[in-house]
Formats: structure tokens, C-alpha cells, sequence
């Protein structure tokens, strides 16, 4: 065994943003791992993004081509990946935290009888094992695993390292396979239906207003979008709100939604349940405002606001505005 494989995945034409956070692991790890740092890429008429991979800096690019890879299928993705490290045998196998990598990453460990690091942020190399760190009840604290059994399939939590960028001028050798994918798939992927958009995506704002079940109902949530607004956010909330329909699911936070690390998190309304706080515990800075003391979301909170949200967002929406007044319009 030698060498690094990081797994990419696109979106339409492009790579998804957590391949560059990939790829930065991949470049730490490389200096302790022998051999070459890999990159797979899966699916079908992928000429546009497989360039762009090949300006990552990686010593190959491994283009996995089948019709039957187009669509999210775990299962094949997890047979074309298996083949794959049948034929180069890495050390290292980083998978992106996303809905269909997490599955394939389970699967994958699980046919090939090695260790799986879920949610890391911290990986290194010790010796003949692999230790990282990752967050643990509901990211209250951090727990240090060790894995012996190769090859390691290592999930990074996202946002938990800063995005790579391309190597300009740089292309690396870019290798066809045509997987066999032998047998019948048991699962199938329906047709896509695509919701119109909710503004700007949670999980790449700088700045994240949330509103909880605090808030009693979905008009609140019109004022946080003006905080939102104002201070150039997006605006987000934990499951209940999400449950009840108040606002689109894809604006949820947490263990069963999405992880966000944005230099502000501003929870309103927010008790801050475990489950909750996995999806928003590597923000910068975290913000509560709750008129209960002793809720749980003051444990981690940077600053924390005990009062009635009614009468704080409104303050503070207003004293953004006489700001951004001031400022000649400029927030």
C-alpha cells in the first residue's frame, strides 16, 4: 500500500467546495505517507471537471466513467471506489462528509475490513496508526481515536480545515477507468426535483442568523432575514422550526442537517441541544440571545443575551441600520 486517494465529488460542472477543504488534508498527510497523493473522481461526461481537478496539484487524477455513476447510487459509487483501491491500494482514503460520501465511506470501510475516522478535526499520523480528533456529545467535548487498520478511510468534518487552492499552470496525469460495477444494483435513485433557491447557502455565509423554536411561528423569521441582511448573512434554524414548516429544511443545522462555521453564529431562540450544536460548535464566534439563563447554548456561547428576543432583535436591527445610516449606507 502507498499513497493518499482523496475522493471528489461534482455539482453539474464543477467540483464541490468540500474537495478543496479535502485536499488540504490530503497535502498535510502527504508529507508522512509515502507515495502519491490521488485524486478519484466518479460519474459520467465529467471532461470540465476533471480539468479543474487536475489543477489541484496532485500527482493523478483517476476519472471512474460509468452512466450508472451519473445519479447518487451508493451502491455503485461504493463498487467503482472499491475497484479503485483494489487497483492502487492507497494508505489513505478521504472521503467529503456529504450525504452520499458518508454512506459510501461506511460501506467502503466495511468491505474492505479497515478502520473509518468519521468527523475529524485534527488528522496525523503516529507511527503505524492513524489518531484524530473529533467532537463528541454533541461537540461538548473532543475525543482522540486511533485507527491501525489499513487503509483508513478518514471523513474531515467540514469547515474543520481552510480550502486549498488550485496550482495555477499545473495539470497532473489524468487516467481513464471504465468500472465494472459487476452485478445487479439493488438501489436506484428517482427523478431529481430541484427547490428554488433560499438566498444565500448557509454553509459558505460568513455571518449565520438562527432562529429556533423560541421564535413561536414563521413570522419572526422575517426579522431575522433583515438582520440577516444587514450584516450580510444568511439565515438558518435548528430542527423544530424546520419539522413544523416554518421555514425549508435546507436551512437546518445540526446532526441531521447542516454544519456550518461561519466567523458569526447568532442563535435566537436557540435552547442549543447537542444535536444542535454538532452543526454550529466550529463557528468563530457564537451569539445566543434566550430569555432562559440556563439554557444550554449559554455553556458555549462567546456572548449570550438573557432577554426576550422581541425586544433585542428589533434594537438590534435598528442600531444596524442607524450604523449602516452613518456609514453612508455601508453596513
Amino acid at each position: 500500500m502507498a499513497g493518499i486517494l482523496i475522493v471528489a465529488e461534482s455539482d453539474e460542472d464543477r467540483l464541490r467546495p468540500e474537495f478543496w477543504e479535502l485536499l488540504t488534508v490530503g497535502h498535510r498527510l502527504s508529507d508522512s505517507v509515502p507515495g502519491p497523493l490521488r485524486i478519484g473522481l466518479f460519474g459520467w461526461s465529467l471532461g470540465a471537471v476533471a480539468e479543474s481537478a487536475r489543477r489541484a496539484g496532485a500527482s493523478e487524477v483517476h476519472l471512474m466513467e460509468d452512466e450508472r455513476l451519473t445519479e447518487p447510487w451508493p451502491e455503485a459509487h461504493t463498487e467503482a471506489l472499491a475497484e479503485l483501491c483494489s487497483e492502487l491500494e492507497p494508505d489513505v482514503v478521504i472521503v467529503p462528509r456529504t450525504v452520499l460520501g458518508s454512506e459510501v465511506a461506511a460501506r467502503l470501510s466495511a468491505r474492505l475490513g479497515s478502520a473509518l475516522v468519521q468527523d475529524a478535526v485534527e488528522i496525523e499520523l503516529d507511527g503505524s496508526s492513524l489518531r484524530a480528533r473529533r467532537p463528541v456529545f454533541g461537540g461538548a467535548v473532543l475525543a482522540t481515536v486511533r485507527a491501525t487498520a489499513r487503509p483508513w478511510v478518514v471523513v474531515p468534518r467540514p469547515r474543520a480545515f481552510a480550502a486549498a487552492e488550485a496550482t495555477p499552470g499545473s495539470l497532473c496525469e489524468l487516467i481513464h477507468h471504465r468500472p465494472s460495477l459487476a452485478g445487479e444494483l439493488r438501489t436506484q435513485c428517482g427523478a431529481r426535483k430541484r427547490h428554488a433557491g433560499n438566498g444565500q447557502d448557509i454553509e459558505q455565509a460568513a455571518v449565520v442568523v438562527a432562529g429556533g423554536a423560541g421564535l413561536g411561528g414563521p413570522e419572526p423569521f422575517d426579522l431575522l432575514r433583515e438582520v440577516a441582511g444587514l450584516l450580510g448573512g444568511a439565515v438558518a434554524a435548528s430542527r423544530p422550526p424546520c419539522d413544523t414548516g416554518w421555514v425549508d429544511t435546507a436551512l437546518q443545522v445540526g446532526l441531521t442537517g447542516k454544519t456550518v462555521a461561519p466567523e458569526l453564529y447568532l442563535a435566537v431562540g436557540i435552547s442549543g441541544a447537542s444535536q444542535h450544536l454538532m452543526g454550529c460548535s466550529s463557528a468563530q464566534v457564537i451569539v445566543a440571545v434566550n430569555n432562559d439563563p440556563a439554557a444550554p447554548i449559554f455553556n458555549v456561547a462567546n456572548y449570550g443575551v438573557v432577554g426576550d428576543w422581541r425586544e433585542v432583535m428589533p434594537a438590534f436591527r435598528d442600531a444596524l441600520k442607524a450604523r449602516q445610516k452613518a456609514l453612508g449606507g455601508v453596513a
